[in-house]
């Protein structure tokens, strides 16, 4: 029994269509894998659905960095993080920058263990924030300290010359 031309494409029309709905059942399907998988896990669906450590770097010149802070925050908020690893390698920054960095640790390790593992150098801002920590932990030739550290050249040029003082 031969079968026609028209049945040989009502044929393939019916084999198109039937492979049109077995993909779209297929997006449909991991389309709602996934949506599960978010009301499961909710604000834990980051990749990691088990217990960790979070590692956050803090490098370079500190300024007041508002995704760094909203980073710490959503640390401090998961349930699946039990502990922090700060790794600062910074030769320190702006004041107001390190003092808001500086509270967002203090919020974070009044919660969960903090530890700062200084790499070749944590000075000014960069070691405050380190101070937030639980624990900090350096090499023997890492360069930590000096909060604070303000330069001012007082202008006395008016003062040396009514007393007549001259430098050459």
């Amino acid at each position: 029994m031969a079968l026609r031309a028209d049945d040989l494409i009502d044929r393939r029309r019916l084999r198109r269509k039937l492979t049109f709905w077995r993909v779209a059942a297929l997006v449909v399907a991991a389309a709602g894998l996934i949506a599960f998988s978010s009301w499961i896990y909710g604000d834990d669906f980051t990749g990691t659905a088990v217990d960790h450590i979070a590692k956050v770097k803090i490098e370079g010149t500190i300024t007041e960095d508002e995704d760094l802070i909203k980073q710490l925050e959503t640390i401090r908020q998961s349930s699946r993080v039990k502990a922090v690893i700060l790794s600062i390698d910074s030769p320190g920054g702006t004041t107001v920058g390190g003092e808001s960095i500086y509270e967002a640790v203090r919020k974070l390790a009044a919660e969960k263990p903090v530890v700062a593992e200084v790499g070749t150098l944590a000075a000014s801002a960069g070691y405050m924030i380190a101070t937030a920590a639980d624990h900090i932990v350096a090499r023997k030739s890492s360069i930590v300290g000096s909060i604070g550290v303000l330069i001012q050249y007082p202008d006395v040029s008016g003062l040396m010359d009514k007393l007549g003082i001259k430098l050459e």
